[in-house]
């Protein structure tokens, strides 16, 4: 797969966190330019899978902390910020409330 083909699935998460992390590794975290966006629809979409049980709390953390920080993926423009905190907030759980309180409470700021 190619840069952008991974990074794509990697907002869609329709891979497992083991293999997006492989698949990520040949790519630094720098760009020229962003080649994919991360839209607010996105991260709810993951959520409500988290919500469901279909992944737990550990996946969910390494899953954003492979979404954060990288140049190459940037954010909806008129919702860079509520998704650039929604992504720290799932990061960087130990900051925060334990996830499975956290998530309700990220979907619903970026509806």
């Amino acid at each position: 797969m190619n840069r952008q083909a991974v990074l794509s699935s990697l907002i869609q998460f329709n891979e497992p966190v083991t293999l997006l992390k492989v698949a990520l590794e040949p790519f630094p975290w720098d760009s020229d330019k962003p080649l994919v966006t991360l839209t607010s629809r996105d991260i709810v979409a993951v959520l409500q899978r988290f919500a469901a049980g279909e992944f737990g709390a550990i996946v969910l953390e390494e899953w954003a902390n492979l979404v954060e920080c990288r140049e190459d993926i940037e954010y909806e423009p008129d919702r860079r910020d509520a998704i650039s905190d929604a992504i720290f907030q799932l990061a960087n759980p130990t900051l925060h409330a334990p996830l499975v309180t956290q998530v309700p409470k990220i979907i619903s700021s970026l509806r």
